[in-house]
């Protein structure tokens, strides 16, 4: 059943459904994810300007530490989008930027190292591009909610140094990875775990994580159009957010110059343990 776009046939309770940017069916609890073309209308200036400080936030943790601008971001988006638009939106405005931080970091990327992890990682993205058009957002709150319970335990038991370091694993991790992102929006964070293990540099440890996002989410957000993903409303959001990717790549730059080797790598397992919790919090919040 789809609503009328005549607003002046909604009452005043579908009007402040609307507002909130769900619709709710002939009244019932059940909550429905809005269409998109609701999306395309449907958020104000206001709520524009959260969705970009929310990719702001992102993208300053995210060009800091190598990783996190889905954990970060994506708990807050699901305020005012259904799970597949964030995904989707998050995923790529990500390229933009994972851009910029290998520009900045290509000379320490040890390519040879990454290279296996990434080919791996792309054979995870039709299996990720298959669970976001086929899964429930509800279904996706909780594997999302059960992936971070699963990336803050290891944060948080400093994990890095029982992880093996062979290329079967990093290629493991790669897929596993892979899957998580471009499916959910969240998982970086157990790649980067991953690499620590390797004692790479802050710069070798950025650009690898980049380079690997370039390839895996680049493939993702192909596959995304290829499954009618996306959409003239998720195109203009992606256009608005690309203006935070870069005062977050600024200010983390800014960041970078007054820290060293060990206060990153103490930053890094900080950002996981961080957060993982906030988004494991409003996951649990929003079952309740």
């Amino acid at each position: 059943m789809c609503w009328s776009t005549d607003k002046s046939r909604w009452t005043e309770s579908d009007a402040q459904a609307f507002s909130r940017g769900r619709l709710y069916r002939n009244g019932a609890a059940n909550i429905r994810a809005p269409n998109l073309d609701t999306l395309s209308v449907g958020l104000t200036m206001e709520q524009l300007l959260l969705v970009a400080a929310m990719v702001f936030a992102g993208a300053l943790v995210y060009c800091t530490v190598g990783f996190g601008i889905g954990v970060t971001s994506i708990p807050l988006l699901l305020l005012l989008l259904d799970s597949q638009t964030a995904v989707v939106l998050i995923n790529t405005v990500s390229l933009f930027m994972f851009g910029l931080v290998i520009w900045r970091n290509w000379e320490h990327i040890p390519v040879r190292e990454v290279l296996p992890v990434v080919i791996a990682g792309l054979a995870g993205v039709p299996v990720a591009i298959f669970i976001l058009t086929d899964t429930p957002d509800s279904l996706l709150r909780i594997v999302i909610a059960s992936l971070i319970l699963a990336l803050t335990i290891l944060a948080a038991f400093n994990t890095r140094r029982a992880l093996p370091e062979s290329t079967a694993f990093g290629m493991g991790a790669g897929f596993a990875v892979s899957v998580m992102v471009n499916a959910f929006g969240v998982g970086g964070a157990l790649l980067a775990l991953a690499l620590l293990t390797r004692r790479l540099s802050s710069h070798a440890l950025r650009g690898s994580l980049s380079l690997y996002f370039l390839a895996v989410e680049g493939a993702g957000v192909i596959g995304y159009g290829a499954a009618g993903l996306l959409t003239t409303a998720r195109l203009q959001l992606i256009g608005i957010a690309m203006i935070p990717v870069l005062l977050g790549f600024a200010v983390a730059l800014f960041i970078l110059r007054r820290i060293n080797e060990v206060m990153f790598r103490r930053l890094v397992i900080a950002a996981i343990i961080v957060t993982s919790l906030f988004v494991l919090i409003r996951e649990t919040m929003s079952l309740l």
